[in-house]
């Protein structure tokens, strides 16, 4: 008998038993009474057991509550990502390095005396101040003509008097007798 057990057993752990096959070990399992083989019995009494297992009628709407309760998961993209990173980490890097050209001009600029004796700085501030001067009085010159020609304008109106004039003389011109 141990040996026919042998023989459905390897066919078993081998996949080319048949159901009729599989049934006989099964029985000849539940028969052996020396319990050499009470592990094999022990599962087959497991895959009986679980085959009576049937969901409840109620498994789907706790299926679907315990979805509905877990949280949203936003999934991010990697170039969305590296897009949104990016462009901080572009704009923090022209921020230092704009910043250390700044500094860099600042320290560069340093003021130095150009002349030698304060009056000597004050005869050329005097001069560049004339200079200014002169080139201001000129635009103030060209302003006042400019000006001059709005007064152009009020004599215009007075050659139209004179023209109203010459013509109310007129008649007088018609009674001129010639000599």
């Amino acid at each position: 008998m141990d040996s026919k057990i042998e023989k459905l057993l390897d066919k078993y752990w081998a996949a080319e038993a048949s159901l009729e096959e599989e049934k006989e070990l099964r029985s000849l399992l539940s028969a052996n009474e020396a319990g050499e083989y009470e592990e094999l019995t022990g599962m087959f009494d497991h895959f009986d057991a679980e085959k009576e297992v049937s969901l409840g009628t109620d498994f789907d709407t706790e299926l679907m509550t315990m979805i509905e309760a877990e949280p949203e998961v936003k999934v991010i993209s990697f170039s969305e990502y590296f897009k949104r990173y990016a462009s901080m980490a572009a704009a923090v890097l022209v921020l230092m390095v704009s910043s250390y050209v700044f500094i860099q001009n600042q320290d560069s600029y340093v003021q130095e005396d150009t002349f030698e004796s304060p009056e000597a700085a004050l005869q050329e501030i005097k001069k560049q101040l004339l200079t200014v001067s002169m080139y201001m009085n000129k635009g103030n010159q060209q302003i006042n003509e400019l000006s001059n020609l709005g007064k152009a304008d009020m004599g215009m109106e007075d050659l139209s008097k004179i023209n109203e004039a010459a013509i109310s003389l007129e008649p007088l011109n018609r009674m001129n007798i010639r000599r």
